[in-house]
């Protein structure tokens, strides 16, 4: 039965800030009540975290346990890493007895009998964090998935794995999630794009759009035949995009109308906001036309430090908010913005969320606006299994988001057992301060004020993406040259650089390819004329100078230099996009080396003379580049002579290195043959 809850008194004018106080005094009630419902199996896996966040060093061990000796396949390596981790840690404090002896006899017998005390040492380890996981094996899903209904929860079965690299895993993958879809004990399954299609690059928007359709189909298919709901998951900002495009193209198929299927957007991407206003735009359009609802369900994200790697490695801005104050902000703009009569019509909010004070606000506001009906509450399976079972009978229904995966596929759940610990070791996480919250302690008031924050700034912060690149508008090259700094790839997520690339293949280049020479006098006066070139008595100032030019010169040309790669080297566009940044970054790093000299009295150099550049062919302009700059840095005229594969690339450079001011007495480019000819320019006496 649905417990009434506390509503302000000015029911019929109430602001979210309004409910604030309210969403606090339920939370204190909530945990009240958990604490005095909870059970043994409760108190035990909550007392397990507890002990393992208040070692010093249980976060630590716990991580390393879980990735060095439960992930590698191999037996040896895995007993090797066991022995090594008890022997630089210890036995840590929160094993306690049992588990304690354990260790130390499996790290003492492992490295003796590895086939032995492994598959043992696995064993204990599945049995550990067997609250979290599900076995995917039929019989073993469909007793937990009846087990969890007579207890009043539906489960989101989502199947664990590791990306899809290949086209024979997304199969395997896409057919393991078919056998779940059409598994009569499971009515939830969610579902990443990127595990059903392998090579999924954000260059080829349109293409992945098809294939993932096409792929799709059959599982949607299934899926209305099976009374099935299918939710659209995903974890990285480059799908997102991607995802929704998908998903409103399959739900706009005539057979899939009165489908009901569901997607996932993460708060932590300014781009939510957005996204959220076009799903609810579109969902009423065809719901319009006769459609179903869609569901769409609200979450954090939880991969901030894997889009912090992938912006740092690639030049782009952090997609995501930089804090997490940001990111519970933004939670509460979406649900203060979604939760409108008019704007849920034809949409059902999933609220995802361990966090009490976000659960509760969105529980108040609900109700307050009427739209309480519309309202699903999610958590993790095993996660807080009190504090959802008290959610639960106030909500009158919980989903739980349940991680599946077989036995012989355990390696693939190490990464969401890390994600999950690193979750609970963060001061900042919900979860973290989850295990010894209690109304008027510490950590609830800690709790308490970030939400009040939160609520207070939902209107504050960016609402808008964070990536902005646009290669159509250039670049700025008026920025302080001091400090060396890589040049950012191209960002293919982004649709106005797409655009760019697209017209960038169609222009191509119009830089003419010179002709082969074919005798060695040929060679004799190339070489001649740079021996006498002026650069050999240029100053360090002028040659950097020289250099920051024609790394700018590259940039601004960046779209014909991927479009000589991919067409007369074979290169992909991710590829010839990366290797472009590359080549500009050997420019401007030269010029620094060459600024270094200039104010570094104590460095004597004098060039060497005539340098030939003789690149291979698999690298056809990062290479030469790098030795074209780094001989010209030093004070020394450059021939370049090209791989017979790629001439029109060298040529390409050379056309750059005109444009920055470098002219054939400087850098010559020399396309001959790899015979007398060519060894002529290599053996040369004047040339280094």
């Amino acid at each position: 039965m649905e417990v009434m809850i506390p509503v302000p008194e000015t029911a019929h004018a109430t602001t979210p800030d309004d409910l604030v106080d309210p969403s606090v005094e339920l939370v204190s009630r909530w945990l009240a009540q958990a604490t005095a419902e909870e059970n043994r199996a409760d108190r035990a896996a909550a007392g397990k975290l507890r002990s393992i966040l208040a070692d010093p060093d249980g976060i630590a061990f716990t991580l390393e346990f879980v990735d060095r000796v439960a992930r590698p396949d191999s037996d040896t390596v895995g007993a090797e890493q066991l022995a090594d981790l008890v022997a630089r840690h210890g036995t840590p404090a929160f094993a306690g007895r049992v588990d304690g002896a354990l260790l130390r006899a499996g790290a003492t017998l492992a490295p003796r009998v590895p086939r032995l005390v492994m598959p043992l040492v696995r064993r204990r380890l599945r049995q550990m964090v067997g609250h979290l996981l599900v076995d995917a094996r039929h019989r073993q899903l469909a007793d937990h998935i009846d087990k969890r209904q007579a207890e009043g929860y539906r489960l989101n079965v989502n199947l664990l794995g590791e990306a899809v690299l290949g086209n024979a895993e997304a199969d395997r993958r896409l057919a393991m999630t078919m056998d779940l879809i059409e598994n009569s004990s499971v009515d939830y399954v969610s579902v990443k794009v990127s595990s059903v299609a392998a090579q999924l690059h954000p260059w080829a928007f349109e293409h992945n759009v098809e294939r993932l359709t096409s792929r799709l189909t059959p599982m949607f298919q299934a899926a209305a035949a099976n009374h099935t709901f299918v939710n659209l998951d995903m974890e990285e900002y480059r799908d997102l995009a991607l995802t929704i495009e998908v998903f409103e193209r399959m739900l706009d198929m005539p057979e899939f109308l009165d489908l009901e299927a569901g997607i996932v957007l993460q708060a932590y991407l300014p781009d939510a906001a957005g996204a959220l206003e076009r799903l609810v735009s579109w969902a009423g359009q065809r719901k319009d036309r006769g459609g179903a609802d869609i569901k769409i369900r609200l979450v954090k994200g939880a991969n901030l430090a894997m889009e912090r790697v992938d912006a740092a490695m690639h030049g782009w801005k952090l997609a995501t908010y930089s804090t997490k104050a940001d990111t519970d902000a933004n939670y509460k703009r979406c649900l203060d913005w979604l939760m409108q009569p008019h704007r849920m019509r034809a949409v059902r909010l999933g609220l995802a969320s361990h966090n009490l004070f976000d659960v509760a606000f969105a529980r108040l506001l609900s109700v307050e606006r009427g739209v309480e009906s519309r309202v699903e509450f999610e958590m993790l399976q095993g996660m807080a299994p009190a504090q959802a079972r008290t959610v639960k009978s106030e909500a009158g229904a919980m989903l739980l988001y349940t991680p599946a995966v077989a036995p012989a596929d355990f390696d693939a759940a190490i990464s969401y057992l890390v994600r999950r610990l690193e979750e609970n070791a963060s001061p900042e996480n919900f979860l973290h301060s989850l295990v010894d919250l209690a109304p008027a302690s510490q950590s609830f008031r800690t709790e308490a004020a970030r939400f009040r924050e939160a609520v207070a700034r939902r209107n504050q912060v960016v609402a808008a993406a964070m990536r902005d690149q646009n290669r159509h508008a250039g670049v700025d090259f008026s920025g302080p040259r001091d400090v060396f700094e890589n040049a950012p790839d191209t960002d293919p997520t982004l649709q106005a650089n797409r655009q760019w690339l697209a017209a960038a293949l169609e222009s191509g280049s119009g830089v003419r390819t010179p002709d082969q020479i074919s005798t060695t006098d040929e060679v004799d006066r190339v070489v001649a004329r740079l021996a006498a070139s002026p650069w050999l008595r240029s100053g360090r100032r002028e040659r950097a100078s020289v250099l920051d030019r024609l790394g700018d010169t590259i940039e601004r040309r960046r779209g014909e230099f991927v479009a000589v790669m991919v067409d007369e080297a074979n290169k992909t566009v991710a590829e010839a996009d990366k290797e472009v940044s590359e080549a500009v970054d050997f420019a401007h790093y030269y010029a620094r080396c060459a600024d270094d000299l200039e104010w570094n009295p104590t460095v004597e150099s004098e060039p060497l003379g005539v340098v030939a550049v003789v690149p291979p062919w698999n690298f056809p302009v990062a290479i030469p580049v790098g030795g074209v700059a780094s001989s010209l840095a030093a004070g020394n005229p450059v021939v370049l002579k090209p791989a017979p594969e790629v001439p029109r690339c060298s040529a390409l450079i050379v056309d750059a290195c005109r444009q920055a001011g470098l002219d054939e007495s400087t850098v010559a480019y020399l396309r001959c043959p790899d015979n007398e000819v060519g060894r002529h320019l290599i053996t040369h006496p004047q040339v280094g």
